[in-house]
């Protein structure tokens, strides 16, 4: 836009060329709209943010302003109310807080106590498993040695048992025992064992038993039939009335001659030169051969139970010439107590018994052996 030159700039300002003057007054005229432009760029580039800004602030500033003015409308709360609900809900917060590290310590301690323990139970272990180790080295015993001991002492009752009380069937479970025994051993060495102790059970079984019940029973009876043995006049004198009251009035002489000449009797014997000793034997000397008959069958239990062999027939054969005595006296009771006797003289109360002595022999041989074997490992 142009302005109109007053009159004194007309006449003071020199003249210039209209080509030039036109050309000088646009290039300003550019200029000036440049630089107006460029300012305009500027301050809008500038200034704008800086007007954002604080267009910002200001409705930051009102709406702390609004918030003012609803707390101041709004009821003012209580103060000491929200400080305790305050420090409760921090106690609250501590206590739980507290608890948690609680529960965690113990969680942790039980956790180390357990681990201890499990600990303490391997140590435990391997050690008892290094002392059982040491203790097998100086043993130098295994599971085998232990039960071949325990065989052998089975085998050692059983010759005890044959040995004292001739027991068979006791001695056969032992040994039936003591081969259960080496069987669960599983160990080759102890079959030769085996083997001798199957001979030794097959020798109990072939040996005849002794019915030692029946052999006493039939000796007891003897022993009653030998105090039944009598003179002849004891027998007389034992069928004899047994009240003379009861006999008729011209009994009674005859009756009482009978009784001295038994009371004679007792003290004179009359014989003649002839007689054998069994007739002259005196009530005194009957009463004695009864009383030695009795006491040689009680010994012949004796031997039998102990298995005297030689004592039982000794004693028997003897009690037969006792009861020999009363042949003439008491025949039939004789007869049958010598037939008895006879038959029992007979009787073998004492077979032969096997030792066992080989297969505990081997056997301790072979605990040896293992022995040996074990202290070398």
């Amino acid at each position: 836009m142009e302005n109109p030159l007053t009159d004194q700039q007309t006449e003071t300002a020199p003249k210039a060329p209209n080509g030039a003057g036109k050309r000088l007054v646009a290039w300003l005229l550019f200029l000036i709209v440049a630089l107006l432009v460029a300012a305009g760029g500027a301050g809008y580039q500038l200034g704008w943010p800086w007007m954002s800004q604080q267009w910002q602030r200001f409705e930051a500033v009102e709406s702390d302003l609004a918030a003012i003015k609803a707390q101041q409308a709004a009821p003012t709360p209580d103060i000491a109310a929200l400080a305790t609900a305050a420090a409760t809900a921090s106690v609250q917060s501590s206590l739980a807080a507290m608890d948690t590290d609680w529960q965690n310590a113990l969680a942790n301690l039980e956790a180390r106590q357990v681990a201890r323990g499990e600990e303490v139970a391997r140590l435990l272990a391997g050690r008892m498993d290094r002392l059982e180790d040491q203790m097998d080295r100086l043993l130098a015993v295994d599971r085998r040695a232990w039960l071949g001991q325990e065989a052998i002492f089975l085998m050692r009752l059983a010759s005890q048992r044959l040995l004292v009380a001739r027991d068979i069937d006791s001695a056969q479970a032992l040994l039936e025992q003591a081969d259960g025994l080496l069987r669960d051993t599983g160990e080759p060495k102890f079959e030769g064992v085996r083997l001798a102790i199957a001979r030794d059970r097959a020798s109990l079984t072939a040996v005849p038993r002794v019915d030692q019940v029946g052999l006493y029973a039939q000796l007891s009876a003897l022993i009653d039939q030998v105090d039944q043995l009598q003179l002849q006049f004891e027998a007389q004198r034992s069928s004899a009335p047994a009240s003379e009251g009861e006999a008729a009035w011209w009994q009674q002489p005859s009756a009482g001659w009978e009784a001295a000449l038994n009371q004679l009797s007792d003290h004179l014997i009359v014989r003649r030169r002839s007689d054998e000793i069994a007739q002259l034997m005196t009530p005194q000397w009957a009463a004695l051969a009864r009383q030695n008959g009795r006491m040689l069958l009680e010994q012949a239990q004796i031997a039998m139970l102990t298995a005297n062999q030689a004592l039982f027939e000794q004693s028997l054969g003897r009690a037969a010439r006792f009861v020999a005595l009363f042949a003439e006296q008491d025949a039939e009771r004789v007869e049958g107590l010598m037939s008895d006797i006879r038959l029992l003289q007979g009787r073998n109360i004492a077979p032969v018994l096997p030792d066992l002595i080989e297969a505990r022999s081997l056997l301790d041989k072979q605990i040896d052996v293992l022995d040996d074997e074990v202290s070398t490992e």
